[in-house]
């Protein structure tokens, strides 16, 4: 009797092994559909890098300024294997692989080409939007314009309004390149960036995160700026809600992702880990 009863469970405890084999095996065995193509956006095309399985979810992945999608190349496919949704890094207007678009394109401009790029690939919402730099400030502004849209944002040593305010814009222009005769899509596309940035400063002046949005801040252990200030302002942007966390990089500069992709890629599951728990 007792031999049955032990057979019994060694047969119970068998099949649920089996069964949460099957179960992370099925979990970690997505197929990676991976493109590089051109997106028609109406008014020019941008060069979009996705690695696609079915997800409800996207993870977005804006690099910093004047970088472009070889910024995540290193862990995008990674994050799809890790959180199971599709990730999707692009060139912004002008940026790598992109056409230059229209002169007077402003950053809100490039907010809305993201999301109209979104949307003809098919995916309507439930972004997860990662940004660094001034890709982070870009990701902030897309969250204020739509945050219905939004389910997340990862802030990877952002720039933001509080700094420049703090730091001063004339100060910052002085310590970033400014092209004297623009030549190349580049460098038209930089000094448009440069140009258009007070405007956008002021429609992000008045707001703040959402509060009922879950986001991470990563700010670098050595700051590309003001030490304090840079980190005074990170620390700012992220204590008006329980929602939101500061992560410190410590050691590292403000090239987080190259420097701590695991950092990077460790924030991210950690905040989709919280979006599927609920």
């Amino acid at each position: 009797m007792k031999r049955n009863v032990l057979l019994l469970v060694m047969l119970v405890c068998f099949s649920v092994l089996c069964l949460i084999s099957c179960k992370y095996f099925q979990k970690k065995s997505y197929e990676i559909y991976k493109s590089d193509k051109m997106v028609d956006i109406g008014t020019h095309k941008l060069r979009v890098v996705l690695s696609d399985i079915p997800s409800d979810y996207t993870i977005v992945l804006e690099a910093g300024g004047g970088m472009y999608s070889d910024a995540y190349k290193g862990i995008q496919d990674t994050l799809v294997r890790l959180t199971g949704m599709r990730a999707m890094s692009y060139d912004r207007s002008g940026f790598g692989g992109s056409e230059l678009g229209p002169d007077d394109f402003t950053a809100i401009d490039e907010v809305d080409a993201l999301k109209k790029c979104l949307e003809v690939l098919g995916f309507k919402s439930k972004y997860i939007l990662v940004g660094h730099s001034y890709g982070g400030f870009l990701v902030q502004l897309f969250a204020a314009r739509y945050p219905e849209l939004v389910s997340g944002l990862v802030l990877i040593d952002p720039m933001n309004v509080k700094f420049v305010d703090r730091f001063g814009l004339d100060n910052l222009n002085a310590i970033t390149p400014y092209f004297e005769n623009p030549a190349t899509n580049y460098e038209k596309a930089g000094n448009r960036m440069i140009d258009f940035f007070p405007e956008a400063l002021d429609t992000m002046r008045s707001k703040e995160l959402p509060g009922q949005m879950p986001v991470s801040l990563i700010t670098a252990g050595n700051a590309p700026f003001s030490q304090v200030l840079w980190r005074a302002c990170h620390e700012e942007m992220v204590m008006n809600s329980e929602k939101h966390k500061l992560i410190l990089a410590e050691g590292n500069s403000h090239d987080i992702i190259a420097e701590n992709p695991e950092l990077v890629i460790n924030t991210i599951l950690e905040l989709v880990t919280h979006l599927k728990q609920k």
